[in-house]
This record gives C-alpha cells, sequence and structure tokens, in this order.
C-alpha cells in the first residue's frame, strides 16, 4: 500500500518520469499487434464454421431463431425504433434481454403474434439485421480476408488491415442474411407450439426491475406438435 501511494505521488508531481514506461508498454503493444489479428483470425476461421454447423444440423434451434427474430421484429414495429435487446435460441424456446426489454406480457404477446404470422407467410420475419449470425460472418470475412492478404503479400501493414476491415463490412450484412436464411433460421413453424414465458431475472424483491435490474432476461418456452394429443395429469 505504502508503494502504490508513493507511486502515486511520483505520477501525481513528476509525470515525465513515466513516459519512456508509455513509451515502452506503447512499443510493445505496436509490436505485438499483427500477432493477435493473425491469432484471432486462425482462431476464427476453425471455431465460426464450427459453430453455425452445429445450429444448422439443429432444425428445433433454427425455428426457435426463427420466433426470437420475429419476436424482436415485432416488438420494434410496435415501438417504432429499434431497441436495445437481442436473444439466444435453444431446442426448447428462446431467451430475450437487455435494457429495453418490455414487460412480460408484451413479450410474450409479441412472440405470440410473430408466431401466428410466421405461420401465415410472412418468413421475412425470421431475418433480424442485428442478429449475432451476421457478426460471425462479418468476422469470418474479415478473418479470411486478412489471412489471404497476408499470404499473398507475406507482410502485414496497416493497409492491409484496412482492405480486410472495408471488405468484410462490405460483405457482412449480405452474407449474414444468407447465414440466416439457408443455415441458423427455419421459418417453417407450423408445428411450433408456445408454451409459457418466465423471468430469469433477479430484482431482489424491489418492485422497479427496470431501474434495479436492466438486464433482466426471460424466457420463452416453447414445444413441437408431433400431432399426437398430450395427456395432461
Amino acid at each position: 500500500m505504502p508503494f502504490l501511494f508513493f507511486l502515486f505521488l511520483l505520477l501525481l508531481f513528476f509525470p515525465y518520469l513515466f513516459l519512456p514506461v508509455v513509451a515502452f508498454l506503447l512499443i510493445g503493444f505496436l509490436f505485438l499487434l499483427p500477432y493477435a489479428f493473425i491469432f484471432h483470425s486462425l482462431y476464427n476461421i476453425i471455431t465460426i464454421p464450427s459453430q453455425l454447423l452445429k445450429i444448422a444440423t439443429d432444425k428445433r434451434v433454427r425455428k426457435n431463431h426463427s420466433l426470437e427474430h420475429a419476436t424482436i421484429n415485432v416488438l420494434e414495429q410496435r415501438y417504432g425504433r429499434t431497441l436495445r435487446i437481442g436473444g439466444l435460441a435453444y431446442s426448447d424456446g428462446f431467451s430475450i434481454s437487455g435494457l429495453d426489454l418490455p414487460p412480460p406480457y408484451e413479450v410474450l404477446d409479441a412472440a405470440r403474434e410473430a408466431l401466428y404470422r410466421m405461420k401465415n407467410g410472412e418468413s421475412q420475419l425470421a431475418i433480424h439485421p442485428r442478429c449475432g449470425t451476421s457478426m460471425a460472418g462479418a468476422n469470418f470475412i474479415f478473418s479470411v480476408v486478412f489471412i489471404l492478404i497476408l499470404v499473398l503479400y507475406h507482410h502485414l501493414s496497416i493497409i492491409n488491415i484496412l482492405i480486410a476491415f472495408l471488405v468484410s463490412n462490405m460483405l457482412a450484412i449480405p452474407f449474414g442474411r444468407v447465414l440466416q436464411k439457408f443455415f441458423t433460421t427455419y421459418p417453417d413453424v407450423r408445428d411450433l407450439i408456445i408454451e409459457d414465458i418466465e423471468g430469469r431475472g433477479f430484482d431482489y424483491g424491489f418492485p422497479f426491475p427496470n431501474i434495479f435490474n436492466p438486464n433482466r432476461t426471460y424466457y420463452v418456452r416453447t414445444d413441437f406438435n408431433s400431432g399426437q394429443f398430450k395427456l395432461l395429469l
């Protein structure tokens, strides 16, 4: 503790003494930055396709993913603006959370409307521009372009990074929509049933969840109608 106090006094009264340390750290950061880009790009090229393939091979997750997007689209249509909310799809439902998350009865009503509209042909509701698939697609494109430039030019420069960044941004939206349409969503939800909604946040007993727990989460539980009647006990 006394040592930290001593450093604080030095920084306060003699800041120029720390300039060599700052310069050393900055040079080290710039030296390691290219290697960090290379490692991150190789990691994305390996992991992102496997993650997308895992979703693509699970039709239940894809259908719930479609309903999650549709629910958010319906909510944003009702409010007339972009909401700071997002979701995750699972085999038995989907979760929605965020700072602008409406009350649970509104989320459930929007999910039911979204399901009804999708069953009646509005398959475009399954696509959302801010989907994590689009972000993953942009990261994948950037990583591929970055590695290709590195292989072709045998050196790394700021220009190469900017080119990879610009190309990935130009292709991110269309590529993300293609990934959503053919790999991570499945708009044919005629056999999907909404069962219930439950809260997964903590409000600590206070009646003001928006203030005390702005990042609360709701989970919309779904099931699939197999065409057979269920026996309720």
